[in-house]
């Protein structure tokens, strides 16, 4: 008897949570958001792109993208000069800068950790 209370109990568990989660379903959604909407219009790539953003972050994203083409003289810019810029941006800020040190080929040296070089004998 005591198997029989266990199952019926579980059952009960198991039907009241699809009826919940079928309960919820019905309830209506909330309308998009203005970003979701424009989110929504924006070419599949750079949705793909941007898929890792909410819908508000990757619309600043567009727009800071637009207003780096503007600076770059790029007002008007074609599809593919667009995305250049987006996947620059996307970039972590580290992976985008090389180091580039001259070392002690330059005078005086560019890092204090480099010893200066040796005085010339004339």
């Amino acid at each position: 008897m005591g198997m029989t209370l266990r199952s019926a109990l579980g059952l009960l568990v198991l039907v009241t949570g699809v009826a919940w989660a079928q309960d919820q379903a019905r309830l209506p959604q909330p309308p998009p958001t203005a970003e979701e909407q424009a989110f929504a219009r924006l070419a599949p790539d750079i949705q793909a792109m941007l898929g890792h953003l909410t819908a508000a972050r990757a619309m600043q994203m567009v727009r800071q993208t637009e207003q780096h083409l503007i600076a770059l003289g790029m007002p008007h810019a074609t599809g593919e000069q667009f995305r250049t810029v987006l996947r620059t941006l996307l970039q972590p800020p580290m992976s985008s800068v090389s180091s580039a040190s001259a070392g002690a080929t330059s005078f005086p040296p560019l890092s204090p950790l480099v010893p200066p070089p040796p005085p010339s004998l004339r």
